[in-house]
């Protein structure tokens, strides 16, 4: 799991309008919506978003959207074959990549302006002319297998797919878009262009631009590279989060040199008004959670709490640890300080200085504006990333208070280790909170 940690990184967003040269805008080319922000970076970076993520296939075929995507860069193209793709890409220093996740995915390009031309031109064979041809197709199959084979294997990331499916039983996200194993071996280059053709829909998906362009010049290309795209009726699922008002414990056993430990709490989405608030206590609870468990009393050497803001949006407490009864009885206890105490005056001070001098004096990378562009669009409207400084500047100690009250009622524990440990600390995990 990528911990978000403590009171630095938790906006998920990132900053993208702190450094920028020039407003963010939003307008259609041909029926794409298009959000652009000019730069003076020389570095630029385009990302092609598909809605949906994995309210757009059924759990049997989990996985298909990341092997499709990446298929599109790694499996050759109409006017490339998969060699001349990597060739180009190496010639003139152009990365090219896919990432999907619960609510979307995306293909992106990253190139230094003076290359922009045949970046853009690999770009768009991907987008449009991949051939999922079956030879690569098969080589690029023992990759994609290899990597969720090492995610299985990893901790971190296992124990937070554990509770997720925990949480989400019975909706979109108890489906890893990462996929399983034995679904991924499966799935034919037929099935995977099938499948992509299916989001390949102008309503579908939108396209963020970052760096030192002509806006005139972007929309001559997307104009010519993009206009013949299909355009179909698009409705994004409805998706309606659980809400995790009991105490719920899913174990795993594995001989492991530490146990690893998660809850999962409700949160607010994005669009809500509490969500900035809520977003900032969690961030002071996993600076408390350090404190406490690490520095205090040598539980864990990595504790803490995020937000992962998603369209049925949750935060987590973790923490790995070989005396799994004390740091969940600490856990406990640090929530229920935070919940009925609330985070003080000084305390919201700190956040926010800690907040300003890891994000401001830092210059985000093209890439990072995209994508958190892109993600709060995919949320609700990129705005909502532009506006995110002046929101948490703004928030007070009593909004905090009362979203993180409102929104943790429960918690689903999900526990990765020496299950006897996990047996003997049983009363912990049921211990209720406020």
């Amino acid at each position: 799991m990528k911990k978000i940690f403590i009171t630095i990184l938790f906006v998920c967003f990132g900053l993208p309008g702190v450094f920028a040269q020039s407003e963010t805008t939003s307008f259609d080319v041909d029926g794409i919506k298009v959000i652009f922000k000019p730069t003076l970076k020389e570095i630029i970076n385009v990302r092609m978003f598909y809605r949906g993520g994995v309210t757009n296939y059924p759990a049997d075929k989990a996985g298909i959207e990341r092997f499709a995507l990446e298929a599109t860069t790694e499996c050759g193209t109409k006017k490339y074959d998969a060699n001349m793709f990597r060739d180009k890409a190496d010639k003139f220093g152009i990365d090219i990549s896919t990432s999907t996740d619960f609510d979307y995915g995306n293909i992106e390009m990253d190139c230094v302006s003076k290359y922009f031309n045949e970046g853009w031109d690999l770009l768009t064979e991907a987008v449009v002319n991949p051939v999922f041809d079956n030879a690569e197709v098969e080589l690029f199959r023992g990759k994609m297998l290899a990597r969720i084979r090492q995610q299985q294997t990893d901790p971190d990331d296992h124990v937070e797919d554990l509770v997720v499916k925990n949480g989400f039983e019975g909706t979109p996200y108890a489906t890893d878009p990462a996929g399983e194993d034995a679904i991924v071996s499966k799935l034919t280059p037929a099935e995977l262009k099938t499948y992509y053709n299916s989001i390949l829909n102008k309503k579908q998906l939108f396209l963020v631009v970052a760096g030192k362009i002509n806006k005139e010049e972007l929309i001559a290309k997307i104009k010519a590279s993009f206009a013949a795209l299909p355009s179909k009726n698009y409705t994004p699922a409805k998706l309606q989060e659980p809400v995790w008002n009991d105490y719920r414990l899913v174990t795993e056993s594995r001989n492991l040199s530490t146990n690893y430990i998660n809850a999962i709490m409700n949160s607010p989405t994005v669009s809500s008004k509490d969500y900035v608030p809520y977003t900032v206590g969690i961030a002071a609870l996993g600076g408390s959670l350090f404190n406490l468990l690490r520095t205090r009393l040598n539980l864990s050497y990595d504790p803490g709490a995020s937000s992962l803001m998603r369209q049925m949006p949750y935060s987590i407490m973790y923490v790995s640890t070989t005396n799994p009864k004390e740091a969940v009885k600490a856990m406990t206890r640090v929530l229920n300080n935070v919940l009925n105490y609330g985070l003080s005056a000084e305390g919201l001070k700190n956040i926010k200085s800690s907040y300003i001098t890891n994000n401001y004096v830092k210059q985000q990378s093209t890439s990072a504006i995209t994508l958190s562009l892109g993600k709060a669009e995919v949320l609700g409207g990129w705005e909502i990333a532009e506006n995110m400084p002046s929101a948490i500047d703004k928030v007070t100690v009593s909004q905090i208070n009362a979203a993180l009250n409102k929104y943790i009622r429960g918690l689903r524990w999900s526990y990765l280790g020496d299950t006897q440990q996990a047996d003997a600390a049983a009363g912990e995990f049921k211990k209720i909170i406020h």
